[in-house]
């Protein structure tokens, strides 16, 4: 039975037992108060009733009137019950209808107009805010693979037409061993495009891994890894402890494309200085920097300035490092260093400061400093 119809059916029980319970009170009453002004007609057995009460012997049945009453009231009741339920429920209605309709045709763009400020307007804006943001997963999940398919062409047929050169064969050994390490070196860029499309596809952070992990002990990690992986520059660290909550792995490979974007951008013999204060991180290098219309769109996914397309790399590093911030509830933003150069600020909610300033084993290579 649909929910009007039991609200409807609920209020004319409600009413017909209020009604019935006051017609009989009023009948007792009435009865009572007749006899108390009158007096009883036993008690005068040898004289005929005269005047009111001779009027009120001639009424022999009442029953019907209150049945009638019982009855129109129950009537009358259901009907301003249905009313009532059809009313208050249409939003309800409406929001099955419009659950429905995405349901079948898959399409997000189906919105709801909220035209009152209750609780079922309420429900209505949070219907319509989980269609926003499953319109802006799709789309970005759409976009991705798109991105990642396209993105994945170039390397895909250049390993083709190598392997078949291979396969082919009569080559002379230079030119097999030069086709051999392009194909190794394409299988590495596979590999690593890869690896990015799927961190790049994950979302929120699964919550059995939130941790309070150490910032400054990741940042130095990172940076021994980075001193050795770019030794044509050297890494300037400041650091203090402080703890984030967060994904431990998450966090340190954010950390890890800021400090190899700076480190491959950097100019031989060149610095890149590395500063954390709370939740606050900066990586500043000394390279040609960022020219000032490519600034808004560096943490787009696969976006590569001009001058940067000969590099190695697919464009996703400081994508995944916008998506890792974001999901932490922090932001990050790149800017033109004063004196030339790129400066990236992360920025992440604080959790603890109070800690010992020692950062325990954590072995820092040469070109790195730390407090």
């Amino acid at each position: 039975m649909k929910i009007r119809w039991r609200l409807a059916l609920a209020s004319a029980l409600a009413a017909a037992i209020s009604v019935i319970v006051a017609v009989i009170a009023a009948y007792l009453i009435t009865c009572r108060r007749v006899e108390s002004a009158l007096g009883s007609y036993d008690a005068w057995p040898d004289r005929p009733p005269t005047g009111a009460l001779a009027a009120l012997g001639d009424v022999d049945d009442l029953g019907w009137p209150f049945l009638a009453a019982a009855l129109g009231g129950l009537v009358l009741s259901g009907g301003l019950g249905w009313i009532a339920a059809y009313t208050g429920l249409r939003p309800v209605g409406t929001l099955k209808d419009a659950a429905e309709r995405v349901a079948t045709t898959r399409d997000l763009t189906t919105r709801i107009k909220v035209g009152k400020d209750d609780e079922l307007g309420s429900l209505a804006r949070s219907f319509n805010t989980m269609l926003d943001a499953l319109e802006r997963s799709a789309r970005a999940q759409k976009r991705l693979v798109a991105d990642a398919s396209h993105e994945l062409r170039t390397p895909l047929t250049a390993l083709r037409t190598n392997v078949e050169l291979l396969i082919r064969g009569g080559l002379t050994p230079e030119d097999r061993d030069e086709i051999s390490k392009s194909v190794t070196a394409g299988l590495e860029e596979l590999t690593v495009l890869i690896s990015d499309v799927v961190e790049l596809a994950r979302d929120e952070e699964p919550a059995a891994l939130v941790e309070d992990v150490r910032i400054d002990e990741v940042i130095a990690r990172e940076v021994a890894r980075a001193s050795a992986h770019w030794p044509s520059a050297s890494y300037r660290v400041s650091v203090q402890p402080a703890v984030v909550r967060g994904v431990s792995d998450r966090l340190s490979r954010a950390v890890a494309n800021l400090l190899d974007n700076a480190g491959k951008y950097s100019p031989p013999g060149s610095a890149v200085e590395v500063r954390q204060v709370g939740g606050v991180v900066t990586v500043r290098d000394h390279g040609a920097g960022i020219a000032p219309e490519d600034l808004p769109h560096v943490f787009d996914r696969f976006y590569r300035a001009p001058d940067a397309r000969s590099r190695p790399g697919s464009g996703l590093g400081l994508a995944i490092v916008r998506q890792v911030v974001d999901s932490h509830r922090g932001s990050v933003s790149a800017s033109v260093a004063p004196g030339g150069g790129t400066l990236v600020r992360l920025d992440l909610p604080l959790h603890r400061a109070d800690l010992p300033v020692r950062v325990p084993g954590i072995p820092l290579r040469e070109g790195v400093q730390a407090p």
